[in-house]
């Protein structure tokens, strides 16, 4: 939502939903996009908010801003988009270059047919991924071991285990937007290789 042209006019969807933080909008406030033929009933009833569909007060700021938000991305989306896939293009090829043995999870490195803000990376095996992801964190260098909804999950990614032959854990998933930098990438893959060099 907000990084690809969506016409609801043309989709054949039931449902749409989407969460301000992912397009720089506030937390802790989303949407869901409902189509006409399709009828749900409340899961918590008592008020008559949403069309009879929700109970509790509108946390209308937040909605506020994830109006502006949506409005602010999909106006410059396509050169956000354009900027946002050369820092991922530049990642990798420096990635390559200076890591032995880096491999890519899941085709991300296929420009064509892969998310242009993310990249799922996997390093030569280390003594654990949690580790990794500890001194990278202490580097400064914001990355993740899996989805933000299993943080704190030990048991590694089930999605990986699924879409990666030898994924061992080893997967750290870099994410990009229009407010990262090729000097914050450079930092990156320097740190990268006092680790694995």
């Amino acid at each position: 939502m907000a990084h690809y042209p969506i016409d609801l006019q043309e989709l054949d969807v039931d449902f749409i939903t989407g969460s301000a933080h992912k397009f720089h909008g506030p937390k802790g406030v989303g949407f869901i996009y409902i189509n006409d033929s399709v009828t749900i009933c409340p899961l918590i009833s008592g008020g008559s908010q949403e069309r009879n569909m929700r109970a509790g007060t509108e946390n209308v700021h937040s909605i506020a801003g994830l109006a502006k938000a949506m409005e602010l991305s999909y106006s410059c989306m396509e050169k956000d988009k354009e900027y946002i896939l050369g820092l991922k293009i530049y990642m990798i090829d420096k990635l390559r270059k200076n890591i032995k043995d880096v491999s890519f999870n899941a085709g991300c490195a296929d420009l064509e047919n892969s998310l242009f803000k993310i990249l799922s990376v996997s390093f030569p095996k280390t003594s654990s991924s949690e580790m990794l992801l500890f001194s990278l964190d202490i580097m400064g260098i914001s990355c993740s071991g899996g989805s933000a909804c299993s943080a704190g999950n030990m048991s590694g990614s089930h999605v990986l285990d699924v879409v990666c032959k030898d994924h061992k854990r080893t997967g750290v998933r870099f994410s990009f937007s229009k407010y990262n930098t090729k000097k914050e990438i450079d930092y990156t893959i320097n740190k990268l290789k006092e680790i694995f060099n």
